[in-house]
């Protein structure tokens, strides 16, 4: 699988807070770029970034009444903006329409005994993601990777005369790389995808 692109660039965050950065520095924020990118992922399941990917996908049985069609797929990347091609069971297709993220295939004939319990497996080449990265995430990447930067420590809150310090990361107040708070997770959930679990392969 290629490596990602960070979501956000050091020269924009340059840019925000109107500074110049020592080579040194650059190396520095280009990584905590990284890591901020990688937070949004995980916690949207999105690659964010415009790609073409290939995914194998269980087909599920659809509603012959709302959707009249054999089976369904949901593909778990957004927003699709292409389905290049379709094939089921390793036998190209292209009887099959998209309704915003399913797949929806027209016929197809599910197997019976002993292989009923084997869903047909459907492998759909599409584009997805965003061009350029919406400016929210950009946002969020920025004031996260920012955030680590002037505090590396994740101090919450420190005072003086032998009190305790308090840690984002309770009792050890180990640094477990970029976090995510609460008002970038809520600006982030409209991104958020389906869960990724009927995906079984992925490759670019």
């Amino acid at each position: 699988m290629a490596v990602l692109p960070p979501l956000a660039t050091v020269a924009d965050l340059a840019t925000r807070l109107n500074r110049t950065f020592t080579p040194e520095q650059e190396l520095q924020v280009q990584a905590l770029l990284d890591d901020a990118s990688s937070a949004v992922r995980s916690f949207t399941r999105q690659d964010i970034t415009r790609a073409t990917t290939t995914e194998t996908l269980t087909m599920r049985r659809a509603d012959p009444v709302l959707h009249r069609c054999a089976g369904i797929v949901t593909l778990p990347q957004r927003p699709v903006i292409d389905i290049e091609a379709v094939a089921i069971n390793g036998t190209a297709s292209s009887d099959w329409w998209q309704d915003g993220q399913d797949l929806l295939l027209r016929a197809w004939s599910w197997d019976g005994p002993p292989a009923a319990n084997r869903p047909p497996q459907v492998s759909v080449t599409y584009t997805h993601g965003w061009d350029p990265v919406p400016g929210e995430i950009k946002a969020v990447v920025l004031q996260a990777a920012n955030r680590m930067l002037v505090n590396p420590a994740q101090v919450r809150s420190e005072t003086v005369g032998g009190e305790s310090v308090t840690y984002l990361i309770p009792t050890t107040g180990e640094a477990l790389g970029v976090l995510l708070s609460r008002t970038e997770e809520r600006v982030l959930k409209r991104y958020r995808g389906p869960g990724a679990a009927s995906m079984q392969v992925r490759s670019r």
